[in-house]
């Protein structure tokens, strides 16, 4: 009991003071991804409704509102509306300003934001699909059968406050040929993939996730604490082949009750030698 209780106080004390800021944050540096490429802070003013376009996020990608008014800012963050979806690629899938980062060498991604409140209807999420997973079906690869496609999802942090009291992580794992998709392997059983430390959604948190290739293990983790963890086969192989973009999106689990989410700041960092260039 009494070790327990010391281990939830470190939790609290590293909620405390990790906000985002530190040089290289505890989820990089376990994996040496000492190279920060993406290092944002989103306004109104970077985001284009479009489908392309030079900007550094767009409003929408498949199915999502591309209302301005969605978005705006509000003591300092990027406010989201319910139904706000801010993606880093374009809409069409050309080249936009960030670029989309490659599995081939690992990374890890983190998103410091913050709901109005914390109500079991929000359904807030920030995560990570591949590029090749387009319209052009750009995850068909030439040793699979044709028409097949593989794609690796990766949800850095979804609220579901029926399913338990913290963080909830996974990895997707499909394939198939349109439409019939279906996930071969996941971890979205709600049994592995649930953070039992209780978080208030309603303060500032950094959720953050790494992608190892070589130990094909991703790790979840909040205000610079380690949380969850799955390897293989959940992790599947597809994923060192592809390059992601970022998602955040304020859904709601079917009641349409209003909330903001506020963003101010998402971050990547890669390996040295990543040929990436390093953020300003």
């Amino acid at each position: 009991m009494k070790q327990s209780m010391l281990v939830y106080a470190a939790i609290l004390v590293s909620t405390a003071l990790y906000n985002g800021s530190a040089s290289v944050p505890p989820g990089a540096a376990a994996l040496g991804y000492q190279k920060c490429i993406i290092n944002e802070t989103p306004t109104p003013a970077d985001i284009g409704h479009g489908d392309n376009g030079d900007h550094k996020w767009f409003s929408g990608q498949w199915y999502a509102s591309r209302i301005s008014s969605d978005y705006r800012m509000e003591n300092g963050a990027l406010a989201l509306s319910l139904g706000g979806d801010l993606v880093s690629t374009p809409r069409d899938f050309s080249k936009g300003r960030l670029p989309a980062v490659p599995g081939t060498n690992g990374f890890y991604v983190e998103y410091d934001v913050q709901l109005s409140d914390d109500g079991p209807d929000h359904f807030p999420a920030v995560w990570m699909m591949p590029v090749e997973h387009n319209r052009a079906k750009g995850d068909h690869y030439a040793e699979d059968p044709e028409g097949f496609e593989r794609w690796c999802e990766i949800d850095v942090m979804e609220k579901m406050a029926y399913k338990g009291p913290g963080l909830i992580g996974s990895v997707h794992s499909w394939s198939g040929i349109y439409p019939n998709y279906k996930e071969v392997l996941n971890n979205h059983l709600f049994t592995n993939n649930i953070s039992r430390v209780p978080l208030d959604f309603s303060k500032r948190h950094v959720f953050g996730a790494s992608y190892d290739p070589k130990g094909k293990e991703v790790a979840w983790w909040v205000d610079g604490v380690r949380q969850l963890s799955i390897g293989a086969p959940y992790v599947p192989d597809i994923a060192v082949r592809q390059h992601f973009y970022m998602i955040l999106s304020a859904q709601t689990h079917g009641k349409k009750v209003p909330y903001t989410m506020y963003v101010r700041s998402v971050r990547v960092f890669v390996p040295l030698e990543s040929p990436l260039p390093a953020a300003e």
